[in-house]
């Protein structure tokens, strides 16, 4: 996997117990992507939580009375470029993305990601909301960014197939 360079903080708090994921890996995949986008550092906490927490976080912030995968808070206005800081906290639901992907053959971790990864790419000035062009940049970015990651991962892990 990539070695961070010092110019990416991540925290990862799970608030579920026990933690149903393991944080050092969790932490690594989201170093890993950082590392590969172009940004001028990252500053990002995660915090794994139940549905009850995440739909009262989507319920009192979007207005929407329901549990969700994952939401982002910037701590800044997002970019309007590539380049930018990344900054902000990710809330993502363990149970709801791992109901979303029980016919994935990855591990948990790597399952929970995605959606973190999502989460990211939101703080990065992503945007899918909106549809059409900005939609199909941002799930390729997603993809892609999955995709190296996972297979980084792999290598290091000694598999040696992506």
């Amino acid at each position: 996997m990539t070695r961070p360079s010092g110019r990416n903080r991540v925290s990862v708090r799970q608030e579920l117990h026990p933690a149903p994921l393991s944080g050092k890996i969790l932490k690594e995949q989201v170093l890993a992507a950082l590392e590969r986008l172009p940004a001028e550092s990252a500053d990002v906490r995660i915090r794994v939580v139940g549905d009850a927490a995440i739909a009262r976080s989507n319920r009192d912030f979007l207005g929407r009375d329901r549990p969700t995968n994952v939401i982002s808070f910037p701590d800044e206005p997002l970019p309007s470029a590539p380049g930018a800081r990344v900054a902000g906290d990710i809330v993502v639901s363990a149970p709801t993305c791992l109901e979303q992907t029980r016919d994935w053959r990855e591990p948990p971790e790597a399952r929970v990601f995605f959606f973190i990864l999502h989460g990211i790419l939101h703080l990065a000035g992503y945007d899918h909301e909106s549809g059409g062009v900005q939609a199909r940049r941002m799930r390729r970015k997603e993809l892609q960014l999955y995709r190296r990651v996972l297979a980084a991962q792999r290598q290091d892990d000694g598999e040696g197939h992506p």
